[in-house]
């Protein structure tokens, strides 16, 4: 935003734009003083919610994959079977359970490495 010319300067005051570029300078000088750049030792703040966002997309994939794939099979074997919804909930229930069962291992080896402190090379399974 530019600040309107006063009424007694002229439109293309060097001497004011100078004043103006130099406050700017030391503004921005202090901001870079208020947030000085990581080091080399640290790892980047973004590496770990990058790896989190992972983790919560295995969960939420794990969670759904199981359910479908119960409730496939549970359909199926009602189809097969003629045994009207038993197999279906009894499939939704075993495909939650197996969801569940791999995002708690998912979770679990994330919050393994992560309190380990890693250096990121490594995958997480």
């Amino acid at each position: 935003m530019a600040n309107p010319p006063q009424s007694g300067s002229p439109e293309g005051d060097p001497e004011d734009a100078s004043r103006r570029v130099e406050a700017m300078d030391a503004k921005l000088k202090a901001a870079r003083a208020a947030n000085p750049k990581p080091s080399a030792n640290e790892p980047p703040s973004n590496l770990m919610s990058q790896r989190q966002t992972g983790v919560a997309y295995r969960v939420l994939v794990d969670m759904i994959a199981g359910l479908l794939v119960g409730g496939f099979l549970g359909y199926w074997l009602d189809r097969w079977l003629g045994w009207a919804p038993y197999s279906l909930v009894m499939g939704l229930v075993v495909g939650f359970v197996a969801g569940a069962n791999n995002a708690w291992r998912a979770i679990r080896a994330y919050s393994k490495d992560a309190a380990g402190g890693d250096d990121g090379n490594r995958r997480l399974p």
